[in-house]
């Protein structure tokens, strides 16, 4: 495998200027500048960024509007203390309120998508005990989910990998199944497999006693070897029958699909289920600055504005400039349509899945609006990965790079301890403002860097 990497961008080694960077593994290519998008390196080459970073850069980069509307904010201040009040703070709320699911209007800000996910588990537990209902404090997610990387929030991911060396550190949360057309049984059609699948969640609050659970934390869309995968409106439907019953809060993670990423503002109002709290970051400043926000249901609300004191706190919640690039990137998508355009744009992707999949090393396209998920594997037939001494995933980010493409990858093949027998994602999620011929010019590049990727590999059927 070096000898195919050889004339091929490679992980970037420590040394010189980068020395004293602590664990710093990006590729060997060094960015320069961004436009649209587009990126460029300091040797004059321009990628596609076919992932918008890590599923983040909803607007085009380098938007003048965005370098205006913080630069205005600079000249006014840039930092509130706590004491004082912050009208950007109050502003971006009022916001956010106007395009969130129906119900939910009160909103904490926060930092980023960690930050916004333990904001959330602290306001559950604290609802409840405000409520008179101080017993209930577990929080249920889903197998192979991903919250964050606080300890917190990592306790709440269902990834063992990531988790087992921190594991004598973290809370254990109970976990539940998520849906899964691949583990659908023939016999069921999605409806009534969904419905199986979210009453797993009703076995798991009976036999963790009802009386204990706080929250149940899910994304809108699958996550670990399920990224991407939708569920119908009818998983959706059971599970908020199920947390009303029981008297569990739902905490819908919006930090990947929030602010058009789907086609909506949010995945959720695909389903038409209102959430009882939401957290969001990534596209909610399209990362021009750090920011992140939960917004809780006025139902939630009522109890912290009847006396509830919540105990909680970042030195950069409600950053004002962080707050000028969250009300300026809500009025661009208004302005200029992005959430049709990327339905639009969506349609255009989605149609030609069939390309892609026509690829031996591609097991699946999924996902919504300018959000496709690609299960990547060595063979359909067994479903699994390349093994990690082919160095298949570095292989693959190397020729993308060469073919103009920046994909995001964690580079974590070779580290990955599957349970299960799957591919691993690749994200195809490009700046909402994406045209159409840049469209077809991502998945050209894409289809060229399957193919050759197959042929270095020696994958059958090429």
């Amino acid at each position: 495998m070096s000898d195919r990497l050889a004339n091929l961008p490679a992980p970037l080694e420590a040394e010189g200027v980068w020395k004293n960077v602590f664990s710093y593994h990006p590729m060997d290519v060094e960015l320069a500048r961004a436009e649209g998008v587009h990126l460029f390196d300091t040797k004059g080459n321009r990628y596609i960024d076919a992932s918008g970073g890590p599923m983040a850069v909803n607007l085009g980069h380098n938007d003048p509007r965005m370098r205006a509307a913080v630069e205005a904010q600079m000249r006014d201040f840039a930092y509130v203390h706590p004491v004082l009040a912050n009208r950007p703070r109050a502003a971006l709320c009022n916001a956010i309120a106007e395009v969130a699911p129906e119900g939910l209007n009160a909103t904490y800000l926060v930092s980023g998508g960690s930050e916004a996910v333990e904001t959330a588990v602290k306001i559950a537990r604290q609802y409840w005990v405000g409520a008179g209902k101080p017993e209930k404090h577990k929080v249920i997610a889903c197998y192979e989910s991903y919250h964050g990387m606080t300890l917190g929030t990592m306790a709440l991911s269902g990834n063992a990998a990531t988790m087992r060396p921190f594991d004598p550190m973290l809370q254990k949360w109970p976990h539940v199944r998520q849906y899964s057309d691949h583990l659908k049984p023939a016999h069921l059609d999605r409806d009534e497999w969904a419905v199986e699948c979210a009453r797993d969640l009703e076995r798991l609050i009976h036999c963790e006693g009802a009386h204990s659970v706080a929250a149940f934390i899910v994304t809108p869309h699958g996550c670990g070897s399920e990224y991407g995968v939708v569920a119908p409106a009818r998983y959706w439907e059971e599970v908020r029958r199920i947390c009303d019953e029981y008297e569990v809060l739902l905490i819908a993670d919006e930090v990947v699909t929030g602010f058009g990423r789907t086609g909506e503002w949010f995945g959720m109002q695909h389903f038409g289920v209102a959430p009882d709290i939401m957290t969001m970051a990534k596209g909610i400043s399209s990362c021009f600055l750090p920011l992140g926000a939960v917004t809780v249901s006025d139902a939630i609300n009522e109890v912290f504005r009847a006396g509830t004191p919540f105990i909680h706190g970042f030195t950069n919640g409600g950053n004002a400039l962080s707050c000028a690039a969250g009300l300026q990137v809500i009025d661009i998508i208004k302005e200029d349509g992005l959430i049709a355009h990327c339905r639009e744009m969506g349609e255009r992707l989605f149609a030609q899945k069939e390309r892609l999949l026509a690829h031996p090393t591609v097991a699946d396209a999924r996902g919504w609006g300018l959000f496709m998920v690609l299960e990547m594997v060595e063979s359909k037939a067994s479903r699994e990965y390349f093994a990690p001494e082919k160095q298949a995933e570095q292989l693959f980010q190397s020729l993308a790079l060469k073919n103009g493409l920046v994909f995001y990858s964690t580079l974590y093949g070779a580290r990955r301890r599957p349970l299960f027998r799957r591919g691993l994602p690749l994200w195809v999620s490009p700046p909402l403002t994406i045209s159409a011929s840049e469209i077809d010019e991502l998945v050209d590049r894409l289809d060229r860097t399957l193919g050759e990727w197959e042929r270095m590999l020696g994958v059958a059927g090429v």
